[in-house]
């Protein structure tokens, strides 16, 4: 697709949702870290600028980091990013809001009940409930597939979801079958009834029925917008209901093979680019 046909098919983009992990990456994929407050290297942080530059300088009126990590490790990332356009933060797969203006969690339920969307209301009621899944975990869950993989899974400091790192030794679907019948053997069935067992490509992830598509319907909602004039980008499995309802899609050429076959199903709304991580996003933008 040329760059005058992409334009034409973007031409009413307001805000972009823009996932980290496999998408803001430099050319070369090396990871961000996963340590809590470690900074980005030199070679992340000049993508980050270049990205944000490109930001700043586009129509877009509002560009949303929605990622799965906690806000402890965004952080770091977010001072590469200061254009104002980059408020709010959807942090926890959405089970979290962050207004980097006011320096504050939003409280998401009373937000969706502002904006008269009461499905979303009650979902993210949940999200008080969750110290319980943290509990189990701490007393139960974690000591039981430490011994069983013989390495360390502490969870990751998060408010809204469990989740924690998988070992590069360790197989991750195996992983997540592992503690998805441990839980179902050990909780209640009442604790279980809306959790949401998934896994990202260096994650896994207990959600408390809520996913990054409520985020966005909540955001766009508070923004007075519609996914008519939104744009996601993601890579990996955990994107796909993000996929899958929106008009408008963007993979990079490292995502993986079913991201990629969905973006394409979108006709000339979905582009697969030929440039791999956070080149991806920052072609795109310069087009824009």
């Amino acid at each position: 697709m040329s760059a005058t046909e992409w334009s034409m098919n973007t031409a009413s983009l307001k805000i972009i949702f823009q996932d980290i992990d496999g998408c803001l990456n430099p050319a070369d994929g090396e990871h961000f870290s996963v340590i809590a407050g470690e900074m980005p290297s030199p070679n992340q942080a000049s993508m980050l600028d270049a990205i944000n530059q490109a930001v700043e300088t586009s129509p877009i009126e509002h560009f949303i980091i929605n990622s799965g990590r906690p806000l402890s490790m965004v952080r770091p990332i977010l001072t590469h990013l200061p254009t104002s356009k980059a408020r709010y933060v959807l942090l926890e797969h959405a089970c979290v809001l962050f207004d980097r203006q006011t320096d504050t969690y939003l409280d998401c339920a009373q937000l969706a009940a502002e904006c008269g969307l009461s499905d979303l209301t009650a979902r993210y009621a949940r999200v008080e409930n969750i110290h319980q899944l943290f509990e189990w975990y701490r007393t139960h869950g974690q000591s039981t597939l430490e011994a069983h993989y013989r390495c360390a899974l502490p969870a990751l400091d998060k408010v809204g979801n469990l989740s924690f790192h998988i070992p590069e030794h360790v197989d991750g679907d195996e992983l997540l079958d592992r503690i998805e019948a441990l839980a179902r053997a050990q909780l209640a069935p009442e604790r279980l009834e809306h959790l949401q067992f998934l896994r990202s490509d260096r994650y896994i992830d207990i959600l408390p029925g809520i996913h990054k598509l409520d985020g966005i319907h909540l955001l766009t909602a508070h923004l007075n917008m519609d996914l008519d004039h939104a744009l996601a980008v993601g890579d990996f499995l955990n994107d796909l209901p993000v996929f899958e309802e929106f008009h408008r899609v963007l993979c990079p050429s490292n995502a993986h093979p079913r991201i990629k076959a969905l973006t394409q199903t979108k006709g000339s709304n979905g582009h697969v680019s030929d440039k791999a991580y956070g080149l991806a996003v920052l072609d795109f933008l310069e087009k824009l």
